[in-house]
């Protein structure tokens, strides 16, 4: 029974007892004071039950209902046993589907991984010219084509993880197609781009402040300018320079690189890194890549660079001057006698020597890079093997000019939340002046001041996604 019903009915019995006492009080002669105490007694335990019974129905009228009403908006029966079942069967095939997916459809290594790659796709159009400098007369002189210049693919990632001062081992390797030299038609060529391991000596668990040092082993761009050592994804052009291409500073190198940095200045609002002072120094085979040396030297290389030490705001931002060295041997050789002249000879201690210096402004929207290069090299004076060897000598310049403009340098663009492939478009306008002359002391027979190029470039690149350009 209910606890508010047997209160109710307590109640009810002591009140009846209350109202029949005086009746019984006459019936009993000289018990009066003994029943009035009595009577005393009573009320006061029917107030004390009444102020219970009160006490419970305020209870009951805020306490929710014992029985729910089923009919009401919004009920949910509570789960049976098979629904509970159902559930547990559910989710042991979702974990059934995912571990499957995994298996059948994820790559999988034991170190971490970086898959990279490079594709450009290009049309092109020229037409010869013959030495007058007027377009040649003939059709089969002039052609347009599609291309592919470069297909890269490559991963990287960590051999050796150090969680405490970040001195990682890392790893890179990637491959290419390229087309190759010669008639149309021919096919492409998978070569080995860069296969290096590369260690770093100084802590890099400091975040940006800290300074550089790492040791790249095997075989990799060299340290040589601006534009050599750049990646193909970044360089700013469709076309190289002309001086750098043929004095074979774009050619990986196999041999032993260190590169190191000091004394950086760091933005972290503006994710800006310039170190005071940038220096590499390294041996090489000197051949190009995928080859085994063909003699008993090594080439050394080095480089120093130099940027002002300002803060982010200034003008002078990233002004960076630098001045590199490249000190190579090459085989020299003269054709096999004939008439009693003496026998060939192979002169592997030829000179194949490159200077260089070079100016970096990157302060955007606006940008300039100029670079400098002075080739010498040793080639056989004749046939004879008696008149012995000369020296070459060669110069090239480059002027690149910089303005960009677009999305990017509106703060609103900036912080307002996009998609991965919403990027701040922005569009890169350059001007070009290349120039190369491959014998500026004439001392080659055959090559005359017609050999001098000069070539007057302008463009743009459109940076309308992340991974992505129209150049």
């Amino acid at each position: 029974m209910p606890k508010k019903t047997t209160a109710l009915l307590l109640g009810s019995g002591l009140l009846t007892i209350a109202v029949l006492a005086p009746q019984s009080a006459t019936a009993a002669p000289g018990g009066g004071e003994q029943l009035q105490k009595q009577i005393q007694e009573l009320q006061h335990s029917l107030q004390t039950l009444q102020q219970k019974v009160d006490d419970l129905s305020a209870a009951s009228a805020a306490a929710p209902a014992d029985v729910e009403d089923t009919n009401a908006e919004g009920y949910e029966p509570p789960p049976t046993v098979s629904d509970i079942e159902g559930n547990r069967s559910d989710l042991e095939n979702y974990k059934y589907d995912q571990e499957r997916q995994y298996e059948r459809k994820t790559t999988k290594s034991t170190r971490d991984t970086t898959l990279y790659g490079t594709i450009q796709v290009r049309y092109q159009a020229q037409s010869e010219s013959n030495k007058t400098g007027n377009p040649a007369p003939n059709a089969s002189d002039r052609y347009h084509t599609f291309d592919i210049p470069t297909a890269l693919l490559g991963v990287k990632g960590n051999l050796y993880r150090d969680y405490n001062d970040g001195r990682n081992l890392e790893y890179q390797f990637s491959g290419s197609f390229g087309k190759r030299a010669g008639e149309a038609g021919s096919n492409s060529n998978f070569n080995l781009q860069d296969a290096f391991l590369r260690y770093n000596f100084l802590r890099t668990t400091e975040g940006l402040e800290g300074p550089r040092l790492t040791a790249t082993f095997g075989q990799q761009l060299i340290p040589f300018g601006v534009e050599a050592q750049a990646a193909e994804d970044l360089r700013p052009t469709i076309n190289t320079a002309m001086a750098p291409g043929q004095l074979g500073l774009f050619n990986r190198q196999a041999g032993l690189i260190f590169r190191g940095d000091l004394k950086p200045y760091v933005d972290y609002g503006a994710n800006y890194r310039a170190p005071l002072f940038e220096y590499a120094l390294g041996v090489v085979n000197g051949n190009a890549s995928n080859k085994v040396d063909d003699n008993n030297s090594k080439d050394v290389v080095a480089r120093a660079a130099f940027t002002l030490p300002v803060d982010y705001a200034s003008v002078f931002r990233e002004l960076k001057f630098g001045t590199s060295f490249y000190r190579g041997r090459k085989n020299v050789s003269t054709p096999g006698a004939v008439g009693g002249l003496p026998a060939a000879k192979i002169d592997s201690a030829g000179r194949r020597d490159v200077y260089g210096a070079d100016i970096y402004y990157n302060h955007a929207p606006f940008g300039v890079t100029y670079e400098y290069w002075q080739g010498r090299t040793d080639f056989a004076k004749s046939n004879n093997v008696a008149d012995g060897t000369g020296e070459a000598k060669s110069v090239g310049h480059s002027l690149t000019l910089f303005y960009t403009f677009g999305d990017q340098f509106f703060n609103s663009i900036k912080s307002a939340a996009k998609f991965d492939d919403s990027w701040p478009q922005s569009v890169q306008s350059y001007y070009r002046l290349d120039y190369y002359n491959p014998n500026k002391n004439k001392a080659l027979q055959g090559v005359s001041s017609q050999d001098t190029t000069r070539a007057h470039s302008v463009g743009f690149n459109w940076f309308f996604a992340e991974t992505t350009k129209f150049q």
